[in-house]
């Protein structure tokens, strides 16, 4: 994880303990006052955004604003997710809202008990502008079911929008000369292919970034689960057994761990100074941009699994979520949704952007199946997606992600054994998860 990541999430859990504090009986929160829109006469939208990205989404709203007549969609960038976290929460208690902004589910959650969130079920369902059943069940599971929060009556308060997949990257040249013919699909292979990558190399095949989804990606793919009601699981087998993994590659010196807030390992595997990196199937556009400076061969295979579980693969990135302004609005905002998220503009957004198409549609589209034919490693987070899992979204879970990576360096530095790490995290996690 990057610095400027770290950083954002220290002001992200700052803002979460204003939050809890505001939101009790007797509070501002607590108070009757509606909630009215920033700007009365545009629909405004935070975004974070940049480059590919932030012109595409700017392009689509000025589309929208021409084929459907009414409040203009005004996108605003504001910042990284803290900064937007931040400005949300300072909005919410000013009672002043922007009509839609992008946000994690661990932010999302911390908005809902303020009452500033409006749940999008009663769009979704409305006969003349919500989804018909088809079109709901069109998009894949996993991206619907990470927006409905158990916490709250499992509603729907926020719509998927940016979503990638936990992917293996790999280097072709380093497999090439180690003698490897195959990619690994499961850890018992993956562990095997390190120790021979040492052995024709005399290189360490895996560089580790520090990361909280890779964790849980990898817990999943062990056959674990991470929470049962508002309890954690990180003293199971399952994740012992991750724990374990890590810091026996880490003693036979088949893996090291990057330098936090560098981008160390995607330098090393343009390099071809490791084999494999672990990363989000969204960064295969940086890869493609140092490609082109140094051409260099390289693929993307699904994450791999224990021995004798099926694949399994973690899904994250931002939603859309909708606040209480007025009713115009609110309807506007959810419209401009429904049009982000049709066939055709998540096509064009995972074409451009990365990120990948969340509709099954997608795959019957002519411009992507061309799309996929000339870059044939594009299309495997896609089929990615019919088993990836959403991580929790339950209240007090972005405190959690930051202790499981310090558990998870704990391990990797030989601190301590994978047994008492996991007891204490556990500890830890449920302590903030059950908070009075």
């Amino acid at each position: 994880m990057s610095y400027q990541k770290r950083i954002e999430r220290v002001i992200i859990c700052y803002f979460l303990l204003l939050l809890l504090l505001f939101s009790g009986n007797g509070c501002f929160f607590s108070s009757h006052t509606e909630f009215v829109p920033l700007n009365s006469s545009q629909v405004v939208f935070w975004d974070r955004q940049t480059a590919e990205s932030a012109v595409f989404i700017k392009t689509k709203a000025n589309e929208f604003n021409e084929q459907h007549p009414g409040l203009p969609i005004k996108v605003e960038k504001a910042g990284a997710y803290a900064e937007i976290f931040r400005k949300v929460s300072a909005s919410i208690q000013a009672r002043k809202l922007p009509a839609l902004a992008v946000s994690y589910e661990s932010m999302t959650s911390e908005y809902i008990p303020t009452g500033a969130v409006v749940p999008i079920d009663e769009y979704l369902n409305d006969t003349e502008i919500g989804l018909s059943k088809e079109e709901l069940e069109d998009f894949f599971p996993a991206v619907i079911s990470a927006n409905r929060y158990s916490d709250f009556e499992n509603r729907l308060y926020s719509f998927p929008l940016a979503k990638s997949v936990l992917v293996l990257y790999y280097n072709k040249d380093v497999l090439n000369k180690s003698e490897i013919s195959h990619l690994p699909e499961t850890w018992d292979e993956f562990y095997k292919h390190l120790q021979i990558i040492k052995k024709k190399t005399g290189k360490r095949g895996y560089a580790i970034s520090i990361d909280c989804s890779t964790v849980i990606a990898m817990i999943y793919s062990f056959g674990g689960e991470i929470v049962k009601g508002r309890q954690t699981l990180f003293n199971s087998p399952e994740t012992i057994r991750v724990f374990s993994f890590l810091q026996r590659l880490i003693k036979e010196d088949l893996a090291y761990v990057i330098t936090p807030g560098t981008f160390d390992d995607q330098i090393a595997f343009a390099r071809g100074e490791i084999a494999y990196m672990i990363r989000s199937s969204s960064l295969r556009i940086a890869l493609e941009l140092i490609e082109k400076e140094k051409p260099f061969y390289w693929g993307i295979a699904p994450l791999p699994h224990a021995t004798n579980f099926p694949p399994v693969t973690v899904l994250f990135g931002p939603n859309i979520t909708i606040f209480k302004t007025t009713q115009e609005q609110q309807k506007r905002a959810w419209l401009f949704v429904r049009f982000m998220t049709s066939k055709e503009n998540t096509v064009n957004w995972a074409i451009e952007t990365g990120y990948v198409p969340i509709r099954k549609s997608s795959a019957e589209d002519p411009k992507l199946q061309k799309f996929w034919q000339e870059k044939p490693y594009t299309k495997v987070p896609f089929d990615c997606l019919k088993f990836a899992r959403p991580e929790p979204n339950l209240s007090g879970w972005q405190q959690v992600r930051d202790m499981v990576e310090s558990a998870e360096l704990e391990v990797l530095t030989l601190m301590n054994t994978p047994d008492i790490v996991c007891h204490n995290l556990k500890k830890k996690a449920d302590a903030v998860l059950n908070l009075p």
